[in-house]
């Protein structure tokens, strides 16, 4: 039974191994306590999660400190998780050119699958003011995820045509094709309408729409390599 003398265990906030890392992450919990979610370290990357409403603020933090200049956005993606809520994260792969120093920023927004149009849950501040290459990865991201970017000067599709039905990249997008509405653009295929055979290879189904279009198995296919 407790006597009430007990110490109380205080948690720490993680600390990288990497110097630089660490500094980055000291600079980011000094400035913007109420903001970080989240840090963690896997095979000597380190990964800080933030609150999606500070992410331009930290990214200019991040690009101008004098010690770390983080003066290179190396890549910007997002990745689809629909069981979990937030459900997607923008992931931002940072480099610093004069210091070789290196960070991953993420932003987790979105509700779960089936509750995830919610304009305002996907919607994430632009850091092309910080990072100008930035801009196509936003407008990619927009593209194939569905996630848009407050303050973006061209948010619009950049792989898509701009009547393309759908976010080819989120996890529940069908790989048989789904009924669209009319008119449609010409390259996605109705339900209603049958696939030239050459195609169905393309599409993961058949003419009929009933099964999965048959494995090539000729003479140089990838499934008689090693099979002789």
């Amino acid at each position: 039974m407790s006597d009430g003398n007990e110490e109380k265990t205080i948690e720490q906030p993680y600390v990288p191994s990497d110097p630089l890392a660490a500094a980055s992450v000291t600079l980011l919990g000094e400035r913007f306590p109420e903001d970080i979610r989240h840090v963690g370290e896997h095979r000597g990357e380190v990964t800080v999660v933030v609150r999606p409403a500070a992410i331009l603020a930290i990214a200019r933090a991040l690009r101008d400190d004098p010690a770390l200049r983080y003066d290179f956005l190396a890549d910007l993606t997002a990745v689809d998780w629909p069981e979990r809520d937030p459900r997607f994260e923008v992931v931002y792969h940072l480099l610093s050119l004069p210091t070789r120093a290196v960070l991953r920023l993420k932003v987790l927004v979105g509700g779960p699958e089936g509750d995830d149009d919610d304009t305002s849950r996907l919607e994430v501040p632009s850091v092309t003011d910080v990072w100008p290459a930035a801009n196509f990865y936003e407008r990619e991201i927009f593209d194939l995820f569905g996630i848009r970017f407050s303050g973006h000067p061209n948010m619009t599709r950049i792989l898509m045509p701009s009547d393309w039905v759908g976010y080819p990249l989120r996890k529940d997008y069908p790989l048989t094709g789904f009924h669209l509405p009319d008119p449609h653009w010409g390259g996605q295929v109705p339900l209603s309408q049958e696939l030239p055979m050459t195609i169905g290879q393309q599409t993961l189904r058949t003419a009929d729409r009933t099964e999965d279009p048959p494995i090539a198995r000729g003479p140089g296919s990838w499934w008689n390599k090693g099979q002789d």
